[in-house]
C-alpha cells in the first residue's frame, strides 16, 4: 500500500508535470529542492536560492515550479534575460499556472515592453479564477500602453474609444458634421488593445491639424476630445 506521502507526491507530479521524463528519485529530489529554494527566497538569500533552483531543474528539467522559482531568483539578482527565459520555460511546462505568466508580465513592464505584458495577460485576465494580482498587472500594463501611445511622436486628437467599429464610424460621422470636414483633416479608426473581459474596442484618431485646435472646436460642442502626443 502506498503511503500518504507517496500519494501526495504522485498527485503533485500529475498536476504540475514536475515528474515527467525524470526518474522517481530525481523527481522527488527536484521537488524538495524547489521547496528549499522557496524558503531561501523568503529569507532574502537570492544567490543561494538561484543555485538550489538550478540544481532542481538539473534533476528534473520539467519541474515548472522550479523554473518559475529560478526566474524569480534571477530577476532579484538583476539577471533579467535569464529570468525571462526561465519564466517562459515554466509557462511552456504549465500553461494553466498563472504565477509564472504574471511574473513574466511584470518583468516585461520592467523591461519597457508593456505591450508584451498585455498580450500575455489578456487571455488570462478574462478567466474567472484569475488572481487579483494578475488583473492588477494587466490593468497596469494596459495603462502603460495607452500612456506610450499618448506620448508618441505623431500627435493626434483622441475622439474617444467605442465598443464596436460601427459606433466608432458613427462617431466619425458626427465629428465630421461638427467640424464641417475642413480640408486636410483625416480620421482613423484604430482597433485598441483588448480590455479586461476580452471585448475589443476602437479609438478614433483625428489628424491634419493640431490636436489642440481640433479639440478646441469639438469640446465646446459636447464632443469629447483629448489632445495626444507631443506638441
Amino acid at each position: 500500500m502506498l503511503s500518504v506521502k507517496t500519494i501526495s507526491l504522485l498527485i503533485l507530479c500529475a498536476t504540475t508535470a514536475a515528474c515527467a521524463g525524470a526518474s522517481p528519485e530525481d523527481a522527488k529530489m527536484s521537488l524538495a529542492l524547489s521547496a528549499q529554494g522557496k524558503a531561501l527566497l523568503a529569507e532574502g538569500k537570492k544567490a543561494e536560492a538561484r543555485d538550489v533552483y538550478v540544481s532542481a531543474v538539473s534533476r528534473n528539467d520539467r519541474n515548472a515550479r522550479a523554473w518559475n522559482g529560478l526566474g524569480v531568483s534571477y530577476e532579484l539578482l538583476g539577471k533579467r534575460s535569464e529570468a525571462r527565459d526561465a519564466y517562459k520555460r515554466a509557462i511552456e511546462l504549465a500553461p494553466n499556472d498563472m504565477t509564472a505568466a504574471n511574473n513574466l508580465a511584470h518583468l516585461y513592464m520592467a523591461l519597457g515592453a508593456p505591450e508584451d505584458a498585455v498580450e500575455l495577460l489578456e487571455p488570462l485576465a478574462r478567466k474567472k479564477n484569475a488572481p487579483e494580482a494578475l488583473k492588477q498587472n494587466f490593468a497596469k500594463a494596459f495603462q502603460m500602453v495607452r500612456d506610450e501611445d499618448a506620448q508618441s511622436e505623431d500627435p493626434y486628437a483622441d475622439l474617444g474609444t467605442f465598443p464596436t467599429k460601427g459606433l466608432a464610424e458613427g462617431g466619425v460621422a458626427k465629428a465630421k458634421a461638427l467640424m464641417g470636414n475642413p480640408s486636410g483633416l483625416s480620421y482613423e479608426i484604430v482597433p485598441d488593445v483588448k480590455a479586461s473581459g476580452g471585448t475589443p474596442s476602437f479609438t478614433i484618431k483625428a489628424r491634419g491639424a493640431s490636436p489642440q485646435s481640433i479639440c478646441g472646436r469639438l469640446n465646446p460642442k459636447a464632443f469629447s476630445c483629448i489632445p495626444r502626443g507631443r506638441k
